[in-house]
């Protein structure tokens, strides 16, 4: 009995590395994308002459959610 909750804890062990590796990867994506729209939108908002706080919050919040998206399907 005892050896199969050894089995038991090491595959639940893997399962939540793998839940943890993943979850990092997508977090450090998000984060990529997110700051990558956010110099995007503030580069746009400077040159078009628009708000530029509020083209860059949009361009991050563009930026960090599309990139979930993609990461999320792969």
């Amino acid at each position: 009995m005892d050896e199969e909750k050894d089995y038991l804890k090491e595959v639940k062990d893997i399962v939540s590395k793998d839940k943890r590796e993943i979850l990092l990867l997508t977090t450090k994506a998000s984060v990529n994308g997110a700051v990558t729209g956010l110099v995007i939108g503030l580069m746009f908002g400077f040159y078009k002459n628009k708000n530029i706080y509020v083209s860059g919050l949009v361009g991050g919040i563009i930026g960090g959610v599309a990139t979930a998206l993609i990461v999320n399907k792969k």
